[in-house]
């Protein structure tokens, strides 16, 4: 026999099976039995009270199918106009949860007031042509707890955090850039190594201090330099040094203070000049050399006459 379509409203529900029944006032409030809803691998279960078609195998109630509920004036879409689809999954209240695609913009949004998850026992792959944005109200995490993590880009990027930033490594961590590379601190910059360290550095190196400089050394320094030294100190240093220290020059080495200087030349030439007076003290001093000489008020300590202090006495006569 012919279907027959009929409307009613929900009146009892059986949530495992997915069936339930349907009362149809409009014949004495007859109740059928319990009737299958419309699945295609879709659940979803109407609230009872609400209005839902059903069709019928025949004219009377016994056998039917419910093809879902239908829109009126109790149960009105939460939008609508022409290239909307829009799916509601709650049924308390409407816009809970609901996905939704405008064929106008070809926009695709889905929302829940709560939470969205996603499990895959494989691969999960996103890929956009566009941008993509992920934002946060709350603490934002990516993990990775079977394998490594890794973020590219073709041009720039950017870390920003309003307060603290943190980079830990258990084993490795290399920074690296082809070109320039910046690294300021508008405070405190402290800088800790637990193991060896070696710098290399190809171009010119400028190392300018404005304050007080303070160096220990526990163990031997060893300084190899191969071109001109020049260093410029604002503030006081000073350096404590427990071991030994070594310090091999290929080059002239000039040390000025106040106006005095000691220059050590490629060669091996010392000289000490000053603009006042230079004294050496010691409770030994040995001093010789195979030539050379030493004048003081232009007399000459190789090449003079010694006079005795006592009038009329003669001059000794020259050193050979």
């Amino acid at each position: 026999m012919a279907s027959t379509n009929r409307t009613g409203r929900v009146s009892a529900i059986d949530y495992e099976a997915g069936t339930y029944e349907v009362t149809y006032f409009d014949r004495g409030k007859s109740v059928t039995r319990q009737i299958n809803a419309m699945s295609n691998g879709e659940y979803k279960m109407p609230c009872v009270g609400q209005v839902v078609s059903v069709a019928h195998n025949s004219n009377g109630t016994a056998a039917g199918t419910t093809t879902g509920t239908v829109w009126n004036k109790t149960n009105k879409p939460a939008e609508g106009y022409k290239g909307l689809y829009r799916k509601e999954y709650g049924t308390s209240r409407k816009g809970q949860a609901y996905s939704r695609y405008d064929e106008n913009t070809g926009v695709y949004t889905q929302y829940v007031d709560k939470r969205t998850g996603r499990t895959c026992n494989g691969e999960i792959f996103d890929e956009a042509k566009g941008p993509v944005s992920v934002i946060a109200g709350g603490q934002l995490q990516l993990k990775s707890s079977g394998a490594s993590a890794s973020i590219q880009a073709k041009t720039g990027m950017g870390i920003v955090a309003g307060t603290t930033v943190a980079i830990e490594a258990g084993t490795f961590m290399s920074l690296e850039a082809t070109g320039a590379m910046s690294i300021s601190a508008g405070g405190d910059f402290k800088f800790n190594i637990g193991g060896d360290s070696e710098e290399k550095r190809k171009g010119t190196t400028k190392q300018e201090y404005l304050d007080d400089v303070e160096q220990e050394v526990t163990g031997d320094v060893k300084q190899t330099l191969t071109g001109n030294l020049e260093q410029t100190v604002t503030g006081d240093v000073k350096q404590t040094i427990t071991g030994t220290v070594t310090r091999n020059v290929t080059g002239d080495v000039t040390l000025s203070i106040n106006g005095a200087s000691i220059t050590i030349s490629a060669g091996g030439d010392i000289s000490i000049t000053s603009p006042t007076k230079v004294e050496v003290s010691a409770p030994v001093l040995n001093a010789e050399g195979a030539s050379g000489d030493v004048k003081v008020q232009s007399i000459s300590l190789v090449q003079h006459k010694h006079t005795s202090a006592a009038p009329g006495s003669e001059s000794s006569p020259p050193l050979p």
